[in-house]
């Protein structure tokens, strides 16, 4: 019997429970049993994000499932108001960006004892310092034209010294009131525009996300700089990036891109600027280190997991 059904104590069968239900029961076993993430000092906020991230809701609905829910319920064991759960949000977000760090190595000990149960494609223990780099681009709404626009327009014409367009548009700039919501930014890719941000991961061998870095959309590739040493396995677009490899493990890469694909599953505009974005992406890798962790205990047999 998987070791989170043991834990399980709530008002649902678990064999009754939708598949979002049973990630709330894995990331409690997760949350109860982790010496990372049960000290962090608002567990309850952490739980809330949690929330939002497998229901793709709002801070709202979080409050409206805690009333309709009784896994929720059970979950969250309590419930705030949405404005104090974004206000508490926001002081999160660097004490979880440390602790999500010590968490991903917390895992890597944990399977260190189990490398025989990796899936087939991991290169758990063959490659020394070997991470893998990619980036996923987050789409949200861009709006109309509005007061940023103007002022790059007013910008570029100080810059190519037409004064008098320069002042036309500093006049519109002053007299608009419409301001894009979302602080993200335009790019390109394979003939396609898109407006929002852009996440960089850093992966272990073992599929487990160690490091996140969250920029603007048009943020180029090789500027990415994650601390971690070793040799960064990546595709053309970080060519000139330090100690990179082109990818040369197949198997390795599509790990790389269900992370992707794990991502965009998750993902809504929960927010507007790049640092409570960066807040979020680092609950959805919560989630999916969880995750893959998880997938690896399901195969332990029951008598190595009591050791």
């Amino acid at each position: 019997m998987e070791p989170w059904i043991k834990c399980y104590n709530g008002p649902v069968p678990y064999e009754h429970l939708s598949s979002r239900h049973k990630t709330l029961v894995k990331m409690n076993y997760v949350l109860i049993t982790s010496e990372i993430l049960s000290h962090l000092s608002d567990l309850f906020i952490l739980r809330a994000l949690i929330v939002m991230v497998v229901w793709t809701c709002s801070y709202r609905d979080v409050r409206s499932y805690y009333e309709t829910d009784v896994v929720v319920r059970w979950f969250l064991g309590e419930c705030k108001s949405k404005s104090e759960i974004h206000r508490r949000a926001k002081k999160f977000r660097k004490e979880l960006k440390t602790a999500f760090k010590e968490y991903a190595k917390e895992l890597e000990d944990k399977l260190s004892k189990f490398a025989d149960y990796l899936p087939s494609s991991a290169l758990f223990g063959k490659v020394w310092k070997l991470w893998c780099v990619d980036s996923f681009l987050l789409e949200v709404p861009f709006g109309k034209r509005n007061k940023e626009t103007l002022k790059k327009k007013f910008e570029l014409e100080l810059r190519l010294g037409r004064y008098k367009e320069a002042v036309s548009m500093l006049y519109r700039y002053m007299k608009c009131k419409m301001r894009r919501r979302f602080k993200g930014e335009f790019t390109k890719k394979r003939g396609r525009s898109y407006f929002g941000f852009k996440v960089f991961n850093l992966m272990s061998p073992t599929m487990i996300i160690h490091e996140i870095q969250v920029e603007l959309a048009n943020f180029p590739d090789n500027k990415v700089g994650f601390s971690h040493s070793g040799y960064k396995v990546v595709d053309r677009g970080f060519v000139g990036m330090s100690s990179t490899w082109l990818i040369g493990f197949p198997s390795f890469r599509r790990y790389v891109e269900f992370f992707g694909i794990f991502l965009k599953r998750y993902w809504r505009p929960y927010a507007v600027d790049k640092e409570m974005v960066e807040l979020f992406v680092y609950v959805i890798a919560l989630i999916y280190n969880s995750s893959i962790y998880a997938s690896v205990l399901s195969r332990v047999p029951e008598s190595q997991l009591a050791h």
